[in-house]
């Protein structure tokens, strides 16, 4: 495995955690491993000091009962049995009396010796645990066992548990490798997604995006919807640059006309008549601007410091009063329906730029004649501001391009506008917790802002018509 590789897998968080996994069951299997070899030592040595104090006791009572002599071919009886203790038996002068046991020496108490193998009767036998007591007539019985089966039994169970602990150790290393090498693939190519993003390719995307998944693929789910999200955001960055770009070089190219008309009009009303024409095209580039930065300031939901009561009936009222001469003169009709009395919390500049916008748009786009209502409604989902024309309308596949901002139905871009009055117009319910909804009058077009905000009353409703009455 190359060294690069190496580093970048000591260096995932996947990797160490399997490693601490290991290190815990490396530990665990130590753990077990020196506790069943202590327990087992210790078990095997307490039976064997219970089975040979038993001895001790059952032979010095022979002695006691029978004499030594008999004790002495009971103790060679008991030699004979499979499975026997060692035996050395001899009287108060050292005469060995019964026993294949060596002679240990006249030390009494607990002994544990251990020996070659190749001690006259502890034939393979390497250690002994032995108990030397002396009898009341001055005899010496030495009783003893070897525990060589005990730790023989000992050091196979030692050695299974630390064959299979450390096979198992050993599958849980290889299982974290691959493992980490695995989730570090899957890691790698969600990197090398995100990289091709950097580097221009809007439409790269994580091929193991999976919601329902395990952590990496719901990983790679959040950062395909971000990156889906982006690439929306640019399209919109694109395009509303090269409108904008569009939008301003019109009048700009204009202003320059009528500059160069300017240097060379002849008399000084044609001069001035140039100069005024270019300045209505920066005024218009002005526009253009203020309503950009403005749009900026209701994304940005800054306007929602200042928010006061506001009763949305009487602004309808005025902001309808405003346009109502402006329609007329050109033939249209105007009916305004308003509620007695509807008041929510917000920004009444915004709101009223919000229903001028509308308003602009139906002298802009409708019909001469046209009939043009206004209705301030009070529903169970809010409050309803709608501008309703009966004009030829917009296509229903169009409703969401209407409102994006320097939007043009026109292909040509030649209407006048900067393209901003919906889009703001959408900002602005939004900012008051609603949104801008289209539908089709049937005929004509009705734009709605839907309001969500503040207090709600309802006092009944006033009709008004092209006459005021």
């Amino acid at each position: 495995m190359p060294l690069a590789r190496l580093s970048q897998l000591w260096r995932s968080t996947s990797f160490r955690i399997s490693l601490i996994h290991a290190a815990l069951l490396a530990a665990a299997i130590i753990g077990a491993v020196s506790g069943g070899w202590i327990a087992t030592r210790g078990a095997a040595e307490r039976e064997a000091h219970d089975r040979i104090a038993l001895e001790v006791h059952a032979v010095t009572l022979e002695i006691q009962a029978e004499g030594l002599k008999a004790a002495g071919d009971a103790v060679m009886a008991r030699a004979e049995r499979p499975g026997a203790l060692e035996y050395r038996l001899v009287d108060s002068t050292g005469r060995h009396v019964a026993g294949d046991l060596t002679d240990l020496g006249p030390k009494e108490g607990w002994r544990r010796l251990d020996f070659d193998g190749s001690a006259p009767g502890l034939e393979g036998k390497d250690r002994l645990l032995i108990l030397t007591q002396r009898l009341p007539d001055g005899a010496r019985l030495t009783v003893g066992e070897g525990l060589g089966r005990a730790e023989a039994l000992r050091d196979t169970l030692f050695r299974t548990l630390l064959l299979w602990g450390g096979l198992a150790l050993a599958l849980g290393l290889a299982a974290g490798l691959y493992l980490t090498h695995r989730a570090l693939e899957r890691m790698n190519a969600l990197v090398r997604t995100v990289r091709a993003v950097a580097d221009g390719n809007l439409a790269a995307r994580a091929s193991d995006a999976r919601p329902e998944g395990d952590d990496i693929g719901q990983l790679a789910t959040g950062v395909n919807q971000m990156l889906d999200r982006i690439d929306v955001l640019v399209a919109a960055v694109r395009r509303v640059s090269a409108d904008v770009a569009h939008d301003l070089r019109t009048p700009l190219s204009h202003v320059r006309q009528r500059l160069d008309t300017a240097t060379t009009a002849a008399t000084p009303e044609l001069r001035n008549a140039a100069l005024q024409s270019a300045k209505d095209g920066i005024d218009r580039a002005m526009r253009m601007f203020d309503a950009m930065l403005r749009l900026a300031e209701i994304d940005a939901g800054a306007a929602r410091a200042r928010f006061a009561t506001v009763d949305l009936a009487d602004l309808t009222d005025r902001v309808a009063d405003a346009y109502r001469a402006e329609l007329e003169a050109s033939g249209r009709t105007l009916l305004v329906q308003v509620a007695g009395s509807l008041v929510v919390e917000g920004d009444a500049d915004l709101l009223t730029q919000a229903l001028a916008n509308l308003l602009e748009n139906v002298l802009k786009h409708s019909r001469a004649g046209a009939a043009v209502q206004v209705r301030l409604v009070e529903k169970r989902e809010g409050i309803r501001l709608s501008v309703e024309d009966d004009g030829p309308g917009i296509p229903p596949e169009m409703f969401e391009v209407a409102v994006r901002p320097f939007s043009r139905l026109d292909p040509a871009r030649a209407a006048p506008g900067t393209g901003l009055g919906l889009a703001i117009a959408a900002g602005v319910a939004r900012l008051h917790g609603g949104r801008l909804l289209l539908e089709d009058a049937r005929p004509g077009l009705r734009v709605t802002m839907l309001l969500a905000q503040g207090l709600m009353l309802s006092q009944g409703a006033a009709f008004r018509a092209a006459d005021g009455n």
